[in-house]
């Protein structure tokens, strides 16, 4: 027997608010997590490797609905609607749904505090030895471009995560640049929080089109202020299609301060159209000149070999989907290591008690609520 309309639209309303529930708990979730990392970046996970556990959550929230739903079938098929109120005087579904949420709520609390949450007590001065390295990233329009296998801006991102693999006691800072240049992340040593700027960026941030690459360069040299002149490179991740100044002088100046220029073309001498988006992110075409054709992007080589032998670097090509990176770690292994003091957590107060024990509540109330009416 098939559900009523009556059930149907019962199962509806159940369905809908298990579900509003659901987004609610996930939307607490990203908001508590964009809190953490803003406000309160003294507070880590011990066991970052259990969070894949929290998308059980959602499964288990399907697996009910298809066993209410089921249930709902069973009731109907034991009595005549206008009967069911008298077969099964103390049957509410509505209850069954709070008992779930409770008992979800419960387990996501038992999962979270699996993670183990904890929260730095103690600030300690650190020495470590590393060189200094700000990466400049081209986040114009061209960099949408596609001739790489994927858009060079996120090659270029998964080729930054690549070379802070490769670092250990090094300081990275990160300055984003299309027609103007700004500086992102500062220098620092905590790479998960330069990847969460690294992350965000994209062609929206700056509204200035263009590729200064001259500008690039002298706003990366100002992000090593007061930093030890020894060890200190710029690496440039560009398409190297430069509009706006002189970038050969600019890494003359950096050179001249001791500070080398090493270059990553992403870029095919080919080149591709640049892909034009919506309000809502659809591609809905490509960037047109003033005389109806897609522009097409290429790599300005030349320019960009220039200027990294005026700065004493390298430059590297990328390839279909991937860049070669040991030139530039080659580079920062080899330089001059310096002693450099940073302010850290060293001691960590553990605080997934709490979480457990709002848990064992939860689990303790859901079991006080009894699984049929009382008998009128």
């Amino acid at each position: 027997m098939r559900l009523t309309s009556k059930n149907i639209k019962s199962f509806q309303s159940m369905a809908l608010g298990v579900m509003l529930a659901e987004l609610v708990f996930w939307v607490f979730v990203a908001a508590g997590v964009l809190f953490v990392n803003e406000f309160a970046p003294h507070i880590e996970l011990h066991r970052e490797d259990l969070i894949l556990l929290l998308f059980a959550l959602p499964i288990a929230t399907v697996s009910f609905l298809i066993h209410l739903k089921w249930k709902m079938k069973a009731v109907a098929k034991l009595s005549d609607e206008k009967l069911a109120a008298s077969t099964f005087p103390r049957l509410s579904m509505g209850r069954e749904v709070w008992r779930f949420l409770i008992w979800r709520l419960a387990i996501a609390m038992v999962i979270m505090g699996g993670l183990g949450p904890k929260v730095g007590s103690k600030l300690q001065e650190v020495e470590s030895q590393g060189s200094d390295l700000v990466i400049a990233i081209d986040i114009s329009n061209s960099m949408m471009a596609e001739d790489l296998g994927m858009d060079r801006l996120s090659l270029a991102k998964r080729t930054v995560e690549r070379v802070l693999a490769k670092l250990g006691g090094d300081r990275v800072g990160l300055v984003i640049f299309a027609g103007q240049a700004y500086v992102q992340c500062p220098l620092t040593s905590d790479y998960s929080a330069l990847k969460l700027f690294l992350n965000t960026i994209s062609p929206d941030l700056i509204s200035i089109q263009g590729t200064a690459l001259g500008e690039a360069i002298d706003v990366s040299v100002l992000a090593f202020k007061n930093s030890p002149e020894s060890s200190r490179s710029i690496l440039l991740i560009t398409d190297g299609e430069n509009h706006e100044d002189d970038p050969v002088a600019a890494a003359s100046r950096a050179r001249e301060q001791g500070i080398s220029v090493h270059i990553i073309g992403l870029a095919t001498p080919e080149g591709a159209p640049i892909p034009k988006y919506d309000k809502r992110g659809r591609k809905v075409g490509f960037i047109q000149g003033t005389d109806g054709a897609p522009v097409v992007s290429r790599l300005d080589e030349t320019v960009l070999v220039a200027t990294a032998t005026a700065g004493d670097g390298s430059f590297t090509r990328a390839k279909k989907s991937f860049v070669n990176i040991s030139p530039i770690v080659n580079a920062l292994n080899s330089a001059e290591k310096t002693r450099t003091s940073n302010v850290m957590f060293t001691d960590y107060d553990h605080r997934f008690q709490i979480l457990l024990l709002i848990a064992l509540c939860l689990i303790v109330l859901e079991s006080c609520i009894p699984h049929t009416t009382s008998r009128k």
